[in-house]
This record gives structure tokens, C-alpha cells and sequence, in this order.
């Protein structure tokens, strides 16, 4: 997702660099940028359509054109995302209906998740000497939380870049997570989930997408509602942590 290599850049290069004022700049005006000219976006940045365009490469995109593509994919699924506050409705109520869908999703996940597939999952994580994750958006956040647990378990973690692009050397007893609530990344990112599939380690899916055909292993977490299904995989990730946390001490 274009926002996380925004991110990327913003928390790596110094300020004063060309990249970080295009990056500051598309990022603080997302909406306008997807309708926006080279020449336009390069005269509010105060350089020339060359370095446009070779910052929009340095971000991964092959062009312009595919560069703003990514922006408005990036306005378009942000405009979808859910509202769980009412307007007509005070803080209180707007609180209490929250918390009551939040418990209805995870009731239904608790319910009908496959265990058997979510113990073969904890069971690959324990036996691997090293766990990659892999996810894009809100979910990056998960996989700090992941690298966090499991660092404590003494399980090496590492995190991948966005893009998927740096060279990871897989060996045998590694793991690939990939985290996707909706299956999103790979109806937009074709190119990166062909290097994912192809990557020559056991990979894992975690999703609510329970129609997407993966060829891997996969973890379908259970759909109560669609807008709450991020919470549903949140869910999902503390209980695996739960579960391994509770092993670890036995052993």
C-alpha cells in the first residue's frame, strides 16, 4: 500500500531531501494527488518532472501513471472505509454499540474459527527458527506486535519491506505469515503476491477472505461482519500469542 512506502521514506530520509518533500507533500494531499499532473504535483513540490518521476520510481512504480494509480486505489479504499459512530447518537451509545459489534465478531470468531488449522499454524510458528511477516496498512502494526511476542519467546522475527522486493534467504525451517483482512493486496498488488507465492518457504495466509483461492496454507478467521473484521484478525493474533505464550511455559 502506497501509504506504508510514504511512511517508509518519511521515517528514513533527512527532510531537506527531495524525496521526503514529495513524500510530505503526497501524503498530506492524497486526495488532491490522484487527479493531479506531473507538472502540478512537480510545481507544488518545487522541483521538475524529472525528480517526480524518479521519486515515484524510487518508490517501486514502474511510472507516473502506475505511481497514481496506487494514490487513488489508496483515497478509494480509504473513502470505504467503515464508520462505526452515528452522528444521531451521543458518546455513550455510540460506545456501547461499538463494544457490543467488537463482542459479537469475536464471539462468532471464537465459535467457528478451524482450530485444527489454527493449531497447525502455532505449531509451524514454534518449529520455525525464524518467522517472516508480511502485511501492508493497519496490519504492519499487527506484525510489530508479532516481532514484539515473539522476540520474548525467543523466536526470530523479521518483518518485510512493503514492496517484498529485498533479498531474503530463505531456508528450510522459515516461515512466511502473510496478513490480509480482506485478501485487498492481492487484488491490487499482483505483482507482489507473485513474488510471495513464489518465495521457496512455508507460507501461511491469514484471512477473512474465505473465498480467495490460495495455494498455500491458509487461516480463514470467520466474518461476522465485514467492517469488524479487522478486529477479528487483532483476535486472532492475540490469541496465537496467548496460545504460545501458555506453551512456552509448560515447556
Amino acid at each position: 500500500m502506497i501509504i506504508d512506502k510514504l511512511n517508509e521514506v518519511l521515517n528514513s530520509v533527512d527532510t531537506h531531501t527531495t524525496m521526503y518533500v514529495f513524500c510530505y507533500y503526497v501524503k498530506s494531499h492524497m486526495n488532491e494527488v490522484s487527479h493531479m499532473t506531473i507538472d502540478e504535483i512537480a510545481q507544488n513540490c518545487y522541483t521538475s518532472k524529472g525528480q517526480i518521476s524518479k521519486c515515484a520510481k524510487h518508490l517501486g512504480f514502474h511510472s507516473y501513471l502506475e505511481f497514481k494509480d496506487a494514490c487513488i486505489d489508496y483515497s478509494q479504499s480509504y473513502r470505504d472505509k467503515p464508520i462505526f459512530f452515528r452522528q444521531d447518537y451521543d458518546l455513550p451509545h455510540n460506545s456501547k454499540q461499538f463494544a457490543n459489534g467488537i463482542s459479537q465478531a469475536i464471539t462468532h470468531v471464537s465459535k467457528n474459527i478451524n482450530y485444527s488449522s489454527l493449531n497447525r499454524l502455532i505449531n509451524d510458528i514454534f518449529q520455525s527458527q525464524k518467522v517472516y511477516l508480511y502485511a501492508q496498512g493497519d496490519n504492519r502494526s499487527l506484525c510489530n506486535v508479532i516481532q514484539v511476542e515473539l522476540s520474548a519467546l525467543r523466536i526470530p522475527v523479521i518483518i518485510c519491506d512493503t514492496d517484498f522486493v529485498k533479498d531474503y534467504h530463505f531456508e528450510k525451517g522459515h516461515l512466511l505469515i502473510i496478513l490480509s483482512t480482506n485478501g485487498t493486496i492481492f487484488q491490487l498488488n499482483k505483482r507482489i503476491i507473485s513474488r510471495l507465492l513464489k518465495a521457496d518457504v512455508k507460507t501461511w495466509l491469514i484471512t477473512c477472505n474465505s473465498l480467495m483461492d490460495f495455494s498455500k496454507n491458509k487461516l480463514t478467521v470467520p466474518s461476522y461482519d465485514l467492517k469488524y473484521n479487522k478486529f477479528a484478525i487483532r483476535y486472532i493474533v492475540d490469541i496465537l500469542i496467548a496460545s504460545m505464550q501458555m506453551i512456552s511455559r509448560k515447556q
